[in-house]
């Protein structure tokens, strides 16, 4: 008898299975899954993804519990998605839970009522589990709307910067428009435009470690806007929600040391802690009903510095 836990991001969906006490008995990567699950291209690339890590999954689970962004318990998307899991595994609808994937993360870190969690990836979210369940969620909303601190939103404002300064000077070139430039392959419209509106919001975030590397004064700059605008998230929770301790996931504050300096300027009074989940196996402890807190500490700045 084995449960499955699936953690779907942005670049990969990876899978841990656990039997009843919990232990993990097998665990692997897959495509991703996206939560946007809204015409029929996004229909089969989600079929096309489930097929394949059932294929890799070791037997059939007696029950899946999937983290996938954007996805709220209950949604007739969660339902669209609970139908292509279970059609891919071969077992009923009923035994696949979907869930936000920061609902998971969040499990992962403390148990409920006892903290708050931001996050930083590709998009950005903050969210506060209480003791009785109830969700507090603030940002989160995608790139039309906010994704704050993120790394789409670092890849956006840089590439905004870099043609506004090309409108101006069409030999414009900085240390950040040569970083851009390497990972689009050009410097000219046709291959960013290529990149951008071909890989969309996935490709642009793919930017941002290469932007973090760049010795550029604009990136020193963006990346302190980057922290406070997470650090605008934690407040946020704090104040909706109480005097908690806050966990910063995601690898977005690691890019840059001014990006979690600014979090800590702007978030002189919070508490928090830097923090890895494991979201798959504490999707499938929560499945399998074994004890879902899986987090490891990271370092603290000063002590990564030290």
């Amino acid at each position: 008898m084995a449960w499955l836990g699936l953690d779907a991001g942005g670049s990969a969906t990876r899978w841990a299975l656990v039997d009843r006490a919990g232990a993990c008995l097998a665990r692997g990567a897959g495509p991703p899954i996206s939560g946007h699950l809204f015409d029929e291209a996004a229909g089969l690339r989600a079929r096309e993804a489930a097929t394949a890590i059932a294929a890799a999954v070791p037997g059939r689970p007696l029950g899946i519990l999937a983290g996938i962004t954007g996805l709220g318990a209950g949604t007739p998307a969660a339902a669209v998605a609970s139908g292509i899991l279970a059609a891919a595994f071969g077992i009923s609808p009923a035994c696949v839970d979907i869930r936000d994937d920061l609902w998971i993360a969040c499990h992962a870190v403390f148990p409920p009522g006892e903290g708050h969690v931001v996050y930083a990836g590709t998009g950005s979210i903050g969210m506060h589990i209480a003791a009785d369940g109830s969700i507090v969620r603030v940002g989160g909303r995608g790139p039309l709307i906010d994704d704050a601190g993120s790394a789409f939103a670092i890849g956006q404002s840089a590439l905004a910067h870099i043609w506004q300064c090309r409108d101006d000077d069409p030999a414009f070139r900085s240390p950040l428009s040569d970083a851009v430039d390497g990972v689009i392959g050009g410097s000219d419209w046709d291959a960013h435009r290529a990149y951008i509106y071909g890989g969309g919001r996935n490709a642009v975030a793919q930017l941002a470690p290469a932007i973090a590397a760049a010795d550029d004064p604009w990136v020193r700059r963006a990346m302190r806007h980057a922290g406070g605008a997470l650090a605008r998230l934690a407040e946020a929770l704090v104040q909706r929600a109480g005097d908690r301790t806050i966990a910063v996931l995601g690898q977005v504050p690691d890019l840059h040391p001014q990006y979690m300096a600014a979090f800590r300027h702007a978030g002189r009074a919070l508490t928090y802690v830097r923090r890895r989940p494991d979201a798959a196996l504490a999707a499938a402890h929560l499945a399998a009903g074994a004890d879902a807190v899986q987090a490891t500490d990271l370092p603290s700045p000063e002590e990564e510095t030290s």
